[in-house]
């Protein structure tokens, strides 16, 4: 099975427009204000012009407010202000820190339709380029019943081997593509989806 690949933490249409013809599955979006990479408080008029496919996801670090859903196919988030029922289209990041087990990381998933491993840092709900256990990351894979992304430190150079060790149904990278917050570096975005869609 392919990899899927979210490029996240886009800010600017040239650089959305060159994830989707690099093959990037999904886009993100930040949500959070305290973020380098936050899209603003409107949505840019670009985005709702961008096409159809790939998924666009708007991410959250505290989700406590609604999104366009002309616009976005998905919310991703760490904390959720109230989460009542199932939702198919809710990414739900789980940071790993240490000392934690697969089992106990499990049990926090909030009525989600997928699973997010990120670091955690006491400092940014994401987007830190800190690595996880992809050992712990792997287990999870194996044990969860609903789709495991893997973020958190990925880069060109690391992707494959994160995807072989821990096969994970998609990665996430942000900071590992970019030449600054905010602003993707091209050869860094494509060489970082052939990498991970060639496993």
């Amino acid at each position: 099975m392919v990899t899927r690949v979210k490029i996240c933490g886009l800010t600017r249409e040239d650089d959305a427009r060159w994830a989707i013809e690099c093959g990037a599955d999904a886009l993100g979006f930040i949500h959070e204000p305290a973020s380098p990479r936050f899209i603003g408080e409107e949505t840019p008029e670009w985005l709702a012009k961008l096409p159809v496919f790939p998924m666009k996801v708007a991410v959250f670090g505290r989700v406590n407010r609604t999104v366009p859903k002309t616009v976005f196919d998905a919310i991703q988030g760490v904390e959720w202000d109230e989460f009542p029922e199932p939702a198919p289209k809710r990414i739900h990041v789980i940071r790993l820190r240490n000392g934690q087990s697969a089992r106990d990381l499990l049990s926090l998933t909030v009525n989600a339709g997928a699973i997010m491993l990120d670091a955690f840092h006491g400092g940014a709900y994401g987007g830190t380029g800190v690595r996880v256990d992809w050992e712990i990351a792997a287990e999870i894979v194996m044990m969860s019943a609903i789709p495991v992304i893997l973020a958190g430190g990925l880069s060109p150079q690391n992707v494959h081997d994160a995807v072989r060790l821990v096969r994970p149904f998609a990665v996430d990278v942000s900071s590992g593509v970019e030449a600054r917050p905010g602003v993707k570096d091209r050869h860094k975005v494509l060489d970082f989806i052939c990498a991970a869609k060639g496993v």
